[in-house]
């Protein structure tokens, strides 16, 4: 069974009943929340490593607070896209740069399609027209029933490809919109003017021209597997099949020891992908590696990649 881009079944269009949402389901620790964060907040999550017992400590690091006035002279916001497969901490890398290490906000595209789907959206409109009446639950004012499009998507790679392209232009004005306000209504204080958009399957949607920089997460095969087994209730078995089936799809599938694959050198040679977080260890290793990649240049687009 093919995986499926989240962007393309969030709520109200769940994935519940096909393929869970990569780490999204799962709670965070208080500690990592701000106002900073994207407007339609996550569970409260656990933070999704190995050893689930740490938390991120309260000293973390300290970095110089700018105000947005001070950042807006230095330079323009950037866009950072940030993908990676199930299990891999995409979603506690995302909140970690926004509410540890300072980035300006963070957009959760696949939360964005919930107002995509929306009864009487175009986006919805141009679905039915494809897919046909019968998809509509009529007992819910209009919404999608997910298990009658699920099912024609998931046994066909040609409809899923359909509804991609229908869905996917439209969230992209969302999220081009979320930027706006972003960019407008800055937090007071920031420590990279960075955007963060996080998408599953960000590498898929052609976004790069959107984008200053495009991140893929990603963790050994064990580590996922464990990861998923305790945060998920998932046996081995039910883990792997999930992570086989995003294998196909660009910035999700990696090698099974967490090096980087050869799909993804090839990537960061054409320069769309230009930097690989691993992310096997511990929180705090996390947060590390990207206060370090977040200060590295050579972890956004050089000015010939623009």
């Amino acid at each position: 069974m093919r995986k499926v881009g989240l962007l393309l079944f969030a709520q109200p269009f769940s994935t519940a009943a096909f393929s869970p949402r990569p780490l999204a389901s799962l709670t965070r620790p208080a500690s990592i929340r701000n106002h900073r964060t994207e407007a339609s907040r996550i569970p409260h999550r656990p933070h999704l490593q190995h050893c689930h017992h740490h938390h991120i400590s309260r000293r973390s690091f300290v970095l110089r607070a700018s105000t947005s006035e001070e950042l807006g002279a230095e330079g323009s916001m950037k866009i950072l896209g940030v993908c990676g497969g199930i299990g891999s901490g995409k979603s506690t890398a995302c909140e970690l740069m926004v509410d540890k290490l300072g980035c300006a906000g963070r957009i959760d595209a696949d939360k964005l399609a919930h107002v995509v789907y929306e009864p009487g959206s175009k986006a919805l409109q141009e679905i039915v027209s494809e897919f046909g009446q019968d998809i509509v639950d009529e007992s819910s004012n209009g919404l999608i029933d997910r298990k009658k499009l699920g099912a024609i998507v998931f046994s066909d790679a040609k409809a899923m490809s359909k509804l991609e392209h229908i869905v996917w232009p439209h969230v992209r004005d969302k999220i081009e919109e979320r930027i706006e306000d972003i960019k407008s209504h800055p937090p007071d204080t920031v420590s990279h003017n960075i955007v963060i958009v996080e998408a599953a399957l960000l590498m898929e949607t052609d976004w790069h021209d959107l984008l200053d920089g495009l991140w893929v997460v990603q963790s050994s095969q064990p580590v996922a597997v464990q990861r998923l087994k305790e945060h998920r209730g998932l046996s081995e078995e039910e883990a792997l099949v999930r992570i086989h089936a995003q294998e196909t799809r660009r910035g999700i599938g990696g090698s099974t020891d967490g090096g980087i694959s050869d799909e993804l050198r090839a990537e960061m040679e054409r320069g769309t992908v230009t930097r690989v977080i691993t992310n096997d260890g511990s929180l705090e290793d996390l947060q590390r590696t990207l206060e370090g990649a977040l200060a590295d240049p050579a972890s956004f687009k050089s000015a010939s990649h623009l």
